[in-house]
């Protein structure tokens, strides 16, 4: 409730934006990595601006608490829709299995490079069933586990970025 609090207190209603911003790990921004680890060490503070890089420098600093900010709510929202999935997921093919809203049928093997199980996700076609019970399990974790009370225009934010990772898939390719 606190967390949430400051959410709302600190955040800008949302807006109009020309463009979506869904994804960006850009690997020219990890560069900076060694020289971060070097001069501020793991266990501090984490504060970054913006969408998914960030995820690559918590990973990779350790802090023992990290806010991101964004002028997009809706980038927030995301980052919400993510730890929802991360939690409800064992591993990273469960994760992308459920972002996606593919079946894997066959779990593949643990360990497997990040552009591997990619490349085999984008072979499955996608599960409408499936997106739907994800994205009710997203909508009851959220409140119910973390007491984030989403609105209709969160809950309408939140489906969206859903749906955009649900019909997109992985790549150009992708079988749906």
């Amino acid at each position: 409730s606190t967390f949430w609090a400051m959410v709302n207190d600190l955040s800008e209603p949302g807006g109009f934006f020309h463009s979506d911003n869904f994804v960006s790990n850009e690997l020219g921004f990890q560069y900076v990595i060694p020289e971060m680890l070097s001069d501020v060490g793991t266990g501090g503070v984490y504060v970054g601006v913006g969408p998914d890089q960030n995820f690559t420098y918590v990973s990779a600093m350790q802090p023992r608490i990290a806010f991101i900010v964004d002028i997009r709510r809706q980038n927030m929202l995301q980052h919400l829709m993510y730890k929802a999935l991360i939690e409800m997921s064992s591993d990273r093919a469960e994760f992308l299995g459920r972002l996606f809203s593919r079946n894997w049928g066959t779990e593949p093997a643990p360990g497997l490079a990040a552009d591997s199980l990619f490349t085999l996700m984008g072979t499955i076609p996608r599960d409408t069933t499936l997106f739907v019970a994800n994205l009710a399990a997203i909508f009851d974790r959220l409140p119910r586990h973390h007491g984030f009370p989403l609105d209709s225009d969160d809950s309408a934010s939140v489906h969206y970025v859903y749906q955009a990772f649900f019909e997109a898939g992985t790549t150009p390719t992708d079988p749906s």
